[in-house]
């Protein structure tokens, strides 16, 4: 007698989806369960160090199905496009669609650079690995013209990236300015 399996599909793999990944793999092993985590990109992205990154350093190069390996999990390079509950089903970017049981949405969250005027054009955010990068290719630029870089708040990113941008980039004024939560 075959009994299908449970199917559990994780979008996104940054610490949130990457975590959840490995421990349903862990308290599932033993179930007739399979489990697939659908990603954009094959590395690791930790955004907890985007700051670093910012600052012209170069972060370890995790590769997702190297930290799987094992684990039983397989990994699907692509990114969700449609999600239909009532069908429970996953659409991908390259037209696959994957059935669930359960799903675990764990896309992470972005910066809104356009509520605030002026932040669009001249921000830079730390929520992506490319746009982290672009802006550090930038700083020696601002440094040379005597420009200066504010970074906008308080929790540990803003802190973390002010001093990683001060000590890559001691010619370059920095400036932390820590901005009140809005609140709910």
């Amino acid at each position: 007698m075959t009994t299908t399996s449970h199917e559990i599909i994780v979008l996104g793999a940054g610490y949130a989806g990457l975590i959840a990944t490995a421990r349903l793999a862990r308290h599932t092993r033993k179930l007739n369960t399979r489990i697939t985590l659908v990603n954009p990109s094959p590395r690791f992205v930790e955004r907890l160090r985007m700051h670093q990154v910012a600052a012209g350093q170069e972060l370890t190069d995790f590769q997702i199905p190297e930290l799987l390996a094992g684990t039983g999990v397989e990994f699907r390079q692509a990114a969700a496009t449609a999600i239909d509950p009532a069908a429970r089903s996953v659409v991908l970017d390259d037209g696959t669609i994957l059935r669930y049981d359960r799903l675990v949405y764990a896309l992470g969250s972005t910066t809104d650079t356009s509520r605030v005027p002026g932040a669009a054009d001249h921000a830079w955010t730390l929520d992506d690995p490319r746009t982290a990068h672009h802006f550090a290719q930038r700083l020696p630029e601002i440094a040379a013209a005597g420009g200066a870089v504010t970074v906008c708040g308080g929790g540990l990113t803003g802190i973390e990236a002010a001093a990683e941008i001060a000590e890559a980039h001691p010619g370059c004024p920095s400036h932390w300015s820590a901005l009140p939560n809005p609140g709910p």
